[in-house]
């Protein structure tokens, strides 16, 4: 079969693989938990947990999801995590033991949904651009972990626009 008939259009719905399955349940869990701690753990443990949530959420997402945020069941599924995260922010924006210097570390979650609609605008533009899904920059400059695909130039760049959009966001929502 030729690679022109692997292709796959930009929107596409296939089922979930039993990976994806058991990724969003454990997120779904970790989230629980997440939310758990936010209600009655001591104001350290809150901050430290909802940061780390929010950190690892987001750079997962591009690191660890970019094959499967292709699929776009898979994808909807993770925007409705954005939601749960919008959701979150505005059930603890006002908790006083949740502030740091500078606000409400929860606004962070606001930026999961932003990240994923700039995850498929990516995409968008990788496939205009080099007639390929992007992929994420594996440690040490060799092939993706998923695909076994080359690092191209417009990977790279595609890989600085996401994580200057992230550290942006983080550090506007820090800031506010």
């Amino acid at each position: 079969m030729s690679k022109a008939a692997n292709k796959k259009p930009f929107i596409y719905y296939e089922s979930l693989k039993p990976w994806e399955t058991v990724c969003m349940l454990l997120y779904a869990i970790v989230t629980v938990g997440v939310t758990l701690t936010l209600v009655f753990a001591k104001p350290e443990t809150k901050l430290t947990t909802i940061i780390m949530y929010i950190v690892l959420s987001q750079l997962g997402m591009y690191f660890g999801l970019y094959t499967s945020l292709r699929n776009f069941t898979s994808y909807l599924l993770w925007l409705g995590f954005g939601v749960v995260h919008i959701l979150l922010f505005l059930f603890f924006r006002g908790s006083p033991t949740i502030e740091i210097y500078h606000g409400n570390p929860t606004i962070g979650l606001l930026n999961t949904i932003v990240l994923l609609l700039l995850f498929q605008f990516l995409r968008y533009v990788s496939l205009k651009i080099q007639h390929r899904e992007f992929v994420a920059p594996a440690k040490g400059g060799g092939p993706d972990l998923f695909e076994n695909k080359k690092l191209t130039f417009a990977d790279f760049v595609i890989f600085v626009i996401y994580m200057g959009t992230w550290f942006g966001l983080t550090m506007l929502s820090i800031s506010m």
